[in-house]
């Protein structure tokens, strides 16, 4: 129990403050929306929440997504879209996807979010087409500073926003064991930035996801739990009534079924490192409440549900 406007709540009463959805010309309107354009990746990092380490390789295709997105449009407009995966300059035809989220019309913005490293071999039609390039940089993966004055040269004389973060943390994302705590996954979920406060909203094989978590954790531990893979999404649909659908699904209090394994925005905090891939996935063999930052989680609850996670270290915009 603890005292608010001096009345004792429970803790059963957690919930954070969400912003509603504003609904402009019968459209969703939100900041943005992510595509998992490649969902390996070139590095191996210990804190990667997309799982991207252990996944196969698995790419977009342009034509379903333009496909999907074209008739998302109808109901839905973010402010971007956000490219990113795994590592998405993986993609062996990475103008075609951003030239089907172009041709879509749900936005008029696009940002890719890389590590960095294949950044310099981008072709022209690249960099004509996208509006921002964030780079996630890692100690000891860092891109060279000769690459780097390509892509500030590149970036500049195309008028795209280049900036970069530094990571030098992450919080532990997930868990393969779970919690049979259903009071601790609603109190995780309520307080999820990554779904209510970032809203991270996902497009994958025509269907839409809350949060990207609710798309890749189902994947990994579908044959372990029984979770089905599309059981936390939604499919797109051009039915009248859809919108409806989409914003009763957004607007949701209840946990999805991945939520028992996520950690949300309150797993631990520990010091980023590249990692084998046979092995990535040993330390997520431990229970939701080892996982756990409690502290963190009362944060969120009782003081600021947008306060910083303390993962970048520093931020750079280079134009």
């Amino acid at each position: 129990m603890w005292e608010r406007n001096g009345r004792r709540i429970a803790k059963e009463e957690h919930i954070i403050v969400r912003s509603p959805y504003n609904i402009v010309a019968g459209k969703i309107e939100t900041e943005a929306c992510e595509i998992n354009v490649a969902e390996h990746c070139n590095l191996g990092c210990r804190g990667c929440s997309h799982l991207s380490p252990i996944s196969s390789r698995d790419f977009v295709s342009p034509d379903s997504l333009a496909k999907d997105l074209t008739t998302l449009r109808e109901f839905y407009r973010p402010t971007h879209i956000r490219l990113l995966g795994g590592e998405p300059l993986l993609h062996p035809n990475i103008v075609s996807v951003l030239l089907a989220v172009r041709e879509s019309g749900i936005t008029d913005r696009l940002r890719l979010l890389t590590n960095g490293l294949l950044l310099s071999r981008m072709p022209v039609e690249f960099w004509q087409l996208v509006n921002e390039v964030h780079i996630s940089s890692y100690p000891g993966s860092d891109m060279s500073k000769d690459d780097m004055k390509i892509c500030y040269e590149l970036a500049r004389s195309h008028n795209v926003t280049l900036l970069v973060r530094y990571y030098d943390k992450f919080r532990e994302s997930y868990t393969e064991v779970g919690t049979k705590n259903s009071n601790l996954v609603k109190r995780i979920y309520a307080t999820c930035q990554i779904a209510h406060v970032w809203r991270c909203h996902t497009v994958a094989n025509g269907y839409f996801y809350k949060c990207p978590q609710s798309y890749f954790l189902p994947k990994l531990l579908s044959h372990k739990k029984g979770i089905a893979v599309t059981q936390d999404g939604i499919r797109i649909s051009n039915s009248r009534g859809f919108g409806e659908e989409l914003l009763a699904y957004l607007n949701s209090t209840t946990p999805m079924a991945a939520c028992r394994y996520c950690l949300g925005s309150v797993g631990k905090l520990f010091p980023h490192e590249q990692v084998r891939r046979t092995n990535w996935n040993e330390p997520q063999e431990r229970s939701t409440e080892e996982l756990l930052d409690p502290a963190h989680l009362m944060v969120l609850e009782e003081i600021d549900n947008g306060a910083d996670n303390r993962c970048v270290s520093t931020e750079r915009k280079l134009n």
